[in-house]
């Protein structure tokens, strides 16, 4: 019986690192996508998706390259956002669209 517990135990911590390294967010994309962004798509997220956010993106570095982009900044406030909201990016150096995480 021992054995059985220790297993379980040993499974719900090895299932509890995997889902703290899986994040629903590409937060790993680098801020050069910044850099040919001209649009963007602004998503709402909870504080739970937002704390996720906050292991893998500098947020006062990514809200300083936005305000750096009259485009994006645009962008953003006519979703009717703020830029302090952005929180969060995901999007490809290639591409002109990035989509941004606000809480």
């Amino acid at each position: 019986m021992r054995f059985t517990k220790t297993l379980a135990l040993a499974a719900v911590i090895a299932t509890g690192a995997t889902a703290a390294y899986a994040s629903p967010f590409d937060a790993n994309v680098s801020f050069d996508a910044l850099n040919n962004a001209s649009s963007a798509t602004v998503l709402k997220v909870n504080p739970t998706q937002a704390k996720s956010l906050a292991i893998d993106v500098d947020t006062a570095s990514l809200q300083q390259l936005i305000k750096n982009n009259r485009y994006l900044q645009r962008n953003i406030e006519q979703q009717g956002y703020s830029i302090d909201q952005i929180i969060g990016i995901d999007g490809d150096l290639e591409g002109s669209n990035v989509t941004l995480y606000a809480l």
